[in-house]
């Protein structure tokens, strides 16, 4: 039986839609107008209804995308949005993942995550994670497959081999990737997240290191944060170790590899070294003096990391060290409008964009002094919650 989700505020059909002109080079694409007639037919000849923002009058080029998980029980969806070069952003179709969300906030980051020309996103309804292809013409719905455990709420992928966060059953579980973006099964690849005590772990993510050597996944329920070595595609057993802060939630890593991890109930931020299969704090619980720092993402140069701070509606930015430690840059970096439930950075680190409580998405221009300048606030198809969030 599938366990109930967490407090909101912890929070092989083909679908092809056009992405606003941009032309990306994808192996996978192949003759697809043939397809334009299957999917415009499925639904009703346009993809879910969205309210159109005016396009700016300069910028208007089309140079990547922003990818929003809707996470509706009925159907999840991918809602995409065009991603302008004066960093705005203009609201396109929405495309059926093929699995069912949750309905309600699966409390976690990386639901939604990118690697090349692949979006991977779980579903948290009905126990699944689809991949979808990213082409010159549409997305494209490449498989759908179980993730071996109850609501899955995360997912990080290195090379061929994918790991889910399943929070219902407290495991991760592995799969392969083909280069098609077929899933299956790693068999024996389900491993049991530690335990501190009687306390619900509530695991909020998964993610690999970069080096792929290690994969960690915070815990907000017992403060604690899982290693596991991973060996070939193959995660050992979950190594606890003691989180600086209470209520470990997202988190990214620098350049260097190093940990940067928020703490919802301190609002805060820690940093760590992972060598030999556990952490070493670098800089334990630096508040952001905010309320709720839950979401986390670093910039590619691993200098600048940012907090979306959820029960105070603002983002706090902090600078990253050469060694991992960390300073407070701004406690307010920006505010947002209706809380904040998702971060992500574009791939050329020059736009932040948040989730908003209502599915809204908020865009951020980000200086090379790491400052943020808010853009716009762009509406797209009604979403629930908490539910992922990639850009390209």
């Amino acid at each position: 039986m599938r366990s109930q989700p967490p407090p909101a505020w912890l929070d092989h059909d083909i679908h092809l839609f056009p992405l606003g002109g941009i032309t990306m080079r994808n192996p996978f694409v192949r003759s697809l107008s043939p397809l334009l007639a299957v999917a415009a037919a499925a639904t009703g000849g346009a993809g879910i209804a969205n309210a159109q923002t005016p396009t700016p009058a300069t910028g208007a080029q089309v140079v990547g995308h922003v990818y929003e998980a809707t996470n509706s029980p009925a159907g999840n969806a991918i809602q995409i949005f065009d991603r302008l070069r004066d960093g705005r952003l203009r609201p396109g179709s929405a495309v059926a993942t093929g699995g069912l969300g949750l309905g309600a906030s699966l409390a976690s980051q990386n639901a939604l995550v990118r690697r090349g020309d692949l979006l991977y996103v779980v579903n948290a309804g009905d126990d699944t994670i689809s991949t979808l292809a990213i082409t010159g013409r549409g997305l494209v719905k490449r498989d759908v497959e179980p993730t071996g455990g109850d609501r899955p709420v995360s997912v990080t992928v290195h090379g061929s081999t994918v790991y889910v966060l399943n929070q219902g059953s407290e495991t991760i579980s592995g799969l392969r990737v083909g280069p098609d973006g077929h899933l299956s099964v790693l068999p024996r690849s389900t491993r049991q997240l530690s335990k501190a005590g009687d306390a619900d772990p509530a695991a909020a993510q998964v993610s690999f290191t970069p080096d792929g050597r290690h994969l960690l996944v915070t815990h907000k329920g017992d403060q604690t944060i899982d290693t596991f070595a991973v060996h070939g595609r193959y995660a050992g057993s979950a190594v606890p170790n003691r989180s600086a802060g209470s209520t470990p939630y997202g988190f990214d890593f620098d350049r260097r590899g190093h940990a940067i991890v928020s703490e919802a109930g301190p609002s805060a931020v820690s940093s760590y070294g992972v060598r030999f299969g556990r952490l070493r704090t670098i800089t334990p619980s630096l508040s952001d003096t905010q309320a709720a720092a839950c979401w986390l993402v670093t910039t590619r140069d691993g200098r600048y990391a940012y907090t979306v701070n959820a029960a105070s509606s603002t983002i706090s930015s902090y600078r990253i060290g050469t060694d991992g430690r960390l300073s407070l840059l701004a406690a307010v970096a920006a505010r947002t409008t209706g809380g904040g439930t998702d971060a992500a950075l574009s791939p050329d680190n020059k736009t932040l964009q948040v989730r908003l409580g209502n599915g809204d998405i908020a865009s951020y221009a980000v200086a090379h002094n790491g400052n943020l300048a808010s853009l716009q606030d762009t509406s797209g198809t009604a979403t629930s919650g908490t539910a992922g969030l990639a850009t390209d």
